[in-house]
């Protein structure tokens, strides 16, 4: 995700059992503080979670393997405290060895809890609509600026970014690419996704996420500061997931989705213009522009899911796989007419709701 820019029956019928279970619990939870306060964000590298305005581990929860949406075919998402992130995984376009490294802002890099406020009042709402059929797919996000870099993004200044549609490749792009088969078979829209991580699914050097939703589309950004309703950019692509951080461990051995983070908005919106002058970089070709999001080096980029194949489906199903497409792509990030832009936010404090038309009921 990113670069190239800058700066839980029975019922207990005595107060014994449940004082009994009121002391496990306390004692899984004081165990899960422990053991999950680090996770694997990079091979050889570990990143701590309580970073800033890191929300309490006492939210984390365990569920089941995620399965497909019954409550509706709509999600309604709302996410507050953001943070500016440098890095997701190993591209790093703002921290330490960045490419544009701010030095005197961001102290990390390579962890999605590494950043710097968005601003108090940052906000997140966005509704998903599975596959995206009657086109009610939308969303919207307000941030402060931490950085300047460029004319399009400046410190201080807060910028509202709104979806304009769930297309992969723009109408602008220098050098359309190949939509991975797991997006494109749902119109860039989708619930209960894995994505990253051992995965491979989109990238691997990013810890694995369970998504309640997801989309891919392009975004108009605007400087709304102080009244100003001033559009800086009108085609950047966007990747959008509302997720959790995932143990994989846990995962691979026993399909069991055990949380280890609270649910998140993550939000990248971005555009690597090639053929223009970019300070300390200099002019890019649309392949190098677009190298970043994820890097060439990338697993996911010649690897399938984690199977073996040929699978071949057992009775009372029929049929094999003899091998699938790769499931990560290169992101179409490069469009030439628009200016270089690049915000990751993490909005921290996210609710969401599951419904379908005019009928939304909340999840969790």
């Amino acid at each position: 995700m990113t670069d190239t820019y800058r700066n839980t029956s029975t019922t207990r019928t005595t107060s014994k059992r449940n004082i009994s279970k009121l002391k496990m619990t306390g004692v899984i939870s004081s165990i899960l503080l422990l053991s999950l306060a680090i996770f694997s964000a990079a091979p050889g590298k570990s990143v701590v979670l309580a970073q800033q305005q890191q929300p309490s581990m006492s939210m984390m929860s365990s569920s089941s393997l995620p399965q497909p949406n019954t409550s509706g075919t709509l999600l309604k998402a709302n996410g507050s405290k953001a943070l500016f992130e440098p890095a997701a995984g190993l591209s790093n376009v703002f921290g330490p060895k960045g490419l544009f490294p701010f030095t005197n802002v961001f102290t990390c890099a390579n962890a999605l809890t590494c950043g710097v406020s968005a601003g108090n009042d940052s906000n997140f709402t966005g509704t998903f609509e599975q596959g995206n059929k009657n086109h009610m797919t939308a969303y919207e996000a307000t941030y402060t600026a931490p950085v300047t870099y460029g004319p399009d993004q400046i410190k201080g200044h807060t910028y509202k970014i709104t979806l304009t549609d769930t297309n992969w490749n723009s109408t602008g792009a220098a050098k359309p690419t190949r939509q991975a088969e797991f997006t494109k078979l749902i119109n860039n829209v989708g619930f209960n996704q894995i994505q990253h991580g051992a995965s491979h699914v989109d990238r691997s050097d990013v810890p694995q996420l369970s998504d309640n939703a997801f989309l891919y589309g392009h975004t108009q950004v605007t400087d709304i500061t102080n009244g100003n309703n001033t559009v800086v950019a009108k085609d950047v692509f966007t990747h959008v997931m509302v997720a959790h951080v995932m143990d994989e461990h846990a995962y691979y051995r026993s399909m069991k989705d055990l949380a280890m983070s609270p649910t998140m908005v993550f939000l990248f919106a971005i555009n690597i213009p090639s053929g223009t002058p970019l300070p300390g970089v200099g002019t890019l070709t649309p392949d190098k522009a677009q190298s970043f999001t994820p890097l060439a080096s990338d697993v996911s980029m010649k690897s399938p899911p984690q199977f073996k194949y040929p699978v071949n489906m057992p009775a009372p199903s029929t049929g094999s796989i003899a091998a699938p497409q790769s499931q990560s792509t290169t992101w179409p990030v490069d469009n030439p007419k628009q200016p270089l832009f690049f915000t990751f936010l993490v909005f921290q404090n996210a609710a969401i709701n599951y419904g379908s038309t005019g009928n939304m009921t909340k999840s969790g």
